[in-house]
């Protein structure tokens, strides 16, 4: 955003990047600063730890919601991310109706996702709950999972991705 500083990691180091008056200049929203996942181009500056941003690239994928408030501006959460973990708990306050908007959501930013169904040592209708999540999440890959157990916690591990 315009006036705040970027952590940037480059090739060799992390460094402090500020946009270019330039950039700034023909910036015209929020959405056009650098984002979290970004690739910028800039010059590094290595005696100072320091660089300028000039420009951002194009992003593959994003995640953005409404501004807080009455305004309509697009803030942009992350950029440029492949998959998304959404993880909602087997208990008492598991929501499909949430589930289904949080998929949409990683969907419409050109992600894919995953559901991670967690604490599963806290349910004792799962195959049940699984199938509610499959009907609203068709090829979408679905996971149980349990750290008190270890249910389903290798596969993860393992996820080609």
């Amino acid at each position: 955003m315009a006036g705040s500083s970027n952590r940037v990691l480059t090739e060799s180091d992390e460094v402090l990047a500020e946009v270019s008056g330039k950039y700034r200049f023909h910036a015209t929203e929020r959405g056009d600063f650098p984002s979290v996942g970004d690739w910028v181009v800039l010059s590094v500056r290595p005696e100072e730890g320091k660089a300028t941003i000039h420009a951002t690239l194009s992003r593959k994928s994003k995640f953005s919601r409404k501004v807080a408030g009455n305004t309509t501006e697009e803030q942009i959460v992350a950029a440029n991310v492949d998959v998304v973990f959404i993880v909602a708990a087997l208990n008492a306050d598991f929501n499909v109706r949430r589930l289904e908007r949080y998929i949409l959501t990683t969907w419409e930013s050109g992600a894919n996702p995953v559901i991670v169904l967690s604490k599963a040592d806290l349910c004792e209708n799962i195959a049940d709950k699984v199938r509610e999540v499959e009907l609203i999440a068709m090829g979408v890959p679905i996971h149980v999972v349990s750290v008190e157990t270890m249910l389903g916690i290798d596969e993860l591990h393992v996820m080609d991705i």
